[in-house]
């Protein structure tokens, strides 16, 4: 067996870790943090067959609650769409410092070597190899390194070029964002729904929330691709305000501001004696921003190549299976919304109100979006014909929409087109191609 390492508790690097010393690996995981310090103060929704999935114990009840329901707010805040409520208990809000408190007894308990407040230096690179980290300025070597330290990962940087292998994400690839979270106004009801997400809010490039969530909480949310000045978060919290009479002023916690990925993944997440995970392969769906799902997803992908294939020797060619895998699964389709979202945050927010109100898109069609597989909610050929109808009213809009649905397209099927077999020159090759998808922007 091998002497693995994983930088980062994240809920990916986590589960790599769990699972990695359930199949007899010697595993050290390294966390600058304190213990009692991993991750926001917060709630975040996943669903709740992903432990399943990963074949992990679930958390304690007490960790999550039912999701809400959701209402799509114009920017104008004129008109809505109303998303339908999921099947209860299929998605929920769970805590993620309760969910990390999870995941580290599920290490201790697999055999894991926990380090916390020990943050590593740098990587230990021999000849373009991983071959292990430096902690406290003495090298410690290991036969793989995880790299699960983030969107910021200052790792991604000493990794050499030839592995196509982005060392930080673009401006418009990062959202701003600020949450704070407010008692409820006494006297007021309750919202319904209780989610109300507002699409390019003031006109700013991102959105915002202001919602009552199943513990009396108002949770205040504000978010902007890029920066987020002063200025305009205090504009867009007085806002949220005066539009929700149920959020007072009385602050429970303190606001605080995180960046997030919003872009599709790495066009490298595998080097020589090295791999990437959750964010630091930028593993969060572009549109929203979650990346939990899909980083607990690509550990249970990335440890069972492992096994099933007794791998030891964690070269770029044996760990790329886990490149291709991940973008058959979520990557193509990552990329695919990537674009979308830079359309819907760049298209002209007049152009944007009347999409919502217009009727072109109606409260039955965002039962599309719903993750319920029998979902009665399908588009007919009257249906598309109807909408079209109705769109053709804004040539504009439709020249618009026709370019950026058809470089979404193109960019979902560079993606699927990741070579089967590493073969360094048409991996890079596919690496040039995939990252040009999104020049443009």
């Amino acid at each position: 067996m091998s002497d693995i390492a994983v930088i980062g508790f994240g809920q990916g690097g986590a589960v790599a870790a769990v699972k990695l010393a359930q199949q007899g690996h010697a595993v050290t995981l390294f966390e600058q943090c304190p213990r009692d310090g991993l991750g926001h103060p917060w709630y975040d929704d996943i669903r709740f067959d992903i432990f399943a999935f990963c074949n992990l114990p679930e958390p304690p009840r007490a960790c999550y609650t039912n999701k809400g329901k959701r209402l799509f707010i114009s920017p104008d805040r004129k008109y809505s769409l109303r998303v339908p409520s999921a099947k209860p208990m299929e998605e929920i809000s769970i805590s993620r410092r309760a969910l990390n408190a999870h995941l580290a007894s599920l290490c201790e308990g697999a055999g894991v070597r926990l380090r916390f407040e020990t943050p590593v230096e740098h990587l230990l690179l021999e000849n373009a190899r991983v071959t292990g980290v430096i902690v406290g300025g003495q090298a410690q070597r290991f036969d793989l390194v995880i790299d699960a330290s983030g969107l910021f990962s200052p790792f991604r940087a000493e990794l050499p070029d030839c592995f196509g292998v982005q060392s930080q994400p673009g401006t418009e690839d990062v959202m701003t964002a600020w949450r704070g979270f407010f008692a409820w106004e006494p006297g007021t009801s309750a919202p319904d729904p209780d989610r109300n997400i507002y699409i390019k809010h003031l006109g700013g490039t991102g959105l915002s929330w202001c919602n009552l969530n199943d513990r009396g909480e108002v949770d205040m949310f504000v978010g902007r691709i890029g920066g987020l000045p002063d200025k305009e978060l205090e504009r867009a919290a007085a806002q949220l305000k005066s539009d929700n009479a149920f959020c007072s002023s009385r602050v429970l916690q303190d606001g605080i501001t995180a960046k997030i990925a919003l872009r599709a993944p790495n066009a490298g997440m595998v080097a020589d004696g090295c791999v990437l995970l959750g964010d630091s392969a930028f593993m969060t769906m572009p549109m929203m921003g979650s990346g939990i799902e899909a980083s607990m997803k690509a550990a249970v992908w990335l440890t069972d190549w492992i096994e099933t294939q007794r791998i030891t020797d964690f070269s770029a060619a044996h760990l790329w299976d886990y490149q291709v895998r991940y973008y058959a699964e979520l990557g193509a389709k990552y990329a695919f919304i990537d674009i979308v979202k830079r359309w819907v945050l760049g298209i002209d927010t007049d152009l944007l109100n009347w999409l919502f109100g217009c009727g072109a898109v109606t409260n039955e069609d965002m039962g599309l979006v719903s993750t319920d597989p029998d979902n009665p909610n399908k588009l007919t050929a009257g249906k598309i014909l109807k909408k079209a109808a109705i769109v053709l009213q804004k040539p504009k809009l439709i020249a618009q929409t026709a370019v950026w649905m058809r470089r979404a397209v193109h960019a979902k099927r560079v993606a699927a087109a990741i070579p089967q077999v590493y073969e360094l020159s048409k991996v890079q090759a596919w690496q040039r191609r995939y990252n040009d998808c999104f020049r443009f922007l």
